[in-house]
């Protein structure tokens, strides 16, 4: 067995969390354990991680004193052994986990980018701006998810762009589904935005709202759905509120069937301010949906081709403009195929990491 420890699942299940469950589920277990480590207290998909074969190690969070949080991760490589760490990162402000790793002599230690801009504080930023100048004295191995993602966290080392890959069949299009799901949701008729992502301020939710507001001036049997929770939600909430949208806005929280609700969508939209690579933009594209997102996104997730890319510095109305050109008359069948095709599929995806790891396996065997 391959033992391979994970770090970067948190409680909240957004993109991040989707790629590390996702890759996971699709690693062959008869070859690979796997381990996460827990600074919360339940991750995102725990009960299906351990249903799985995986074990959850609980570590005391860094933000609740450094020295309990350094002796509890020395204490991961002093009482077990492991083949890979894996480390999932938004930024570089902390390494603790790769930094014992190398000390403990892990042979392969990955470090894979998922973010492009700071998604903390000041002291967040140092950390990562003197940490990304040391990141190749512990990690042996450079991921990203996304060329921008790359540059957020390497100056020199040579890194592989690793998609994000999903689970695409799942997302697949499907009328009676559609239907099916419109019907549940009370949306008969209506002409539906949509949004997936964490309820932060990074995914720029007010900017959507107030879009979301001038749209209905033209189209008053629109409706807006959001999925995903955060911080952001009583602010969000509070927007709905005071502009009389709560007829018109679905918040649906952190749900289980995202692919199901996709499908119920017309045209998807993310006015983020800053991206890696879109889990959520991807899995919308494998539906079939065309997207208006900000000019701040990677130009590599448009896999469609088909995407509209705005500046925020537009006003609303010129955003809501381009949401109703796309409209909802178009074919949404093929998009699934193409992305397979550019290798998104969860599985292609698990196939290339397990060969990086066999291959650094044999040349450490090699070298001893």
């Amino acid at each position: 067995m391959v033992r391979i420890l994970v770090e970067g699942m948190t409680k909240g299940k957004g993109g991040k969390e989707a790629y590390i469950y996702n890759t996971f589920k699709a690693f062959d277990r008869n070859e690979y354990s796997f381990s996460f480590i827990a600074y919360d207290d339940e991750l995102a998909y725990e009960k299906e991680l351990v249903q799985l074969g995986a074990t959850i190690i609980h570590v005391p969070p860094r933000h609740r004193g450094l020295i309990a949080f350094r002796r509890a991760v020395k204490n991961l490589f002093v009482s077990e052994k492991y083949d890979v760490v894996w480390s999932h990162k938004t930024t570089l402000s902390s390494c603790e986990v790769l930094e014992y790793a190398k000390k403990y002599e892990v042979p392969m230690r990955i470090i894979h980018s998922h973010s492009s801009e700071n998604m903390g504080g000041k002291m967040t930023y140092v950390l990562h701006s003197i940490n990304k100048k040391r990141i190749s004295k512990w990690a042996t191995d450079f991921f990203a998810c996304s060329e921008v993602a790359a540059k957020w966290f390497y100056t020199k080392e040579s890194y592989s762009l690793m998609k994000n890959g999903i689970d695409v069949k799942k997302f697949q299009f499907n009328q009676k589904k559609r239907n099916q799901v419109r019907k549940e949701l009370g949306l008969g008729e209506d002409f539906v935005i949509g949004h997936v992502g964490r309820f932060g301020v990074e995914k720029n939710h007010i900017k959507l709202l107030s879009v979301f507001k001038e749209l209905l001036k033209k189209r008053n049997d629109a409706k807006l759905v959001l999925c995903g929770d955060g911080e952001e939600r009583s602010n969000i909430e509070a927007f709905v509120r005071e502009n009389d949208l709560t007829e018109r806005v679905l918040l649906l929280g952190n749900i289980n069937n995202v692919h199901e609700v996709l499908q119920a969508i017309d045209v998807f939209v993310m006015p983020s301010l800053f991206e890696g690579l879109p889990f959520a933009l991807l899995e919308a594209q494998a539906s079939g949906l065309k997207c208006v997102v900000s000019d701040t996104v990677s130009k590599e997730s448009d896999v469609m081709g088909w995407n509209i890319f705005l500046p925020l510095s537009l006003s609303d109305e010129e955003w809501a403009a381009s949401i109703l050109a796309v409209g909802n008359n178009y074919q949404r069948e093929m998009a699934a195929a193409k992305l397979v095709n550019e290798g998104y599929d969860i599985s292609d995806c698990a196939e290339r990491i397990m060969s990086l790891i066999e291959t650094k396996r044999e040349k450490s065997s090699e070298a001893r």
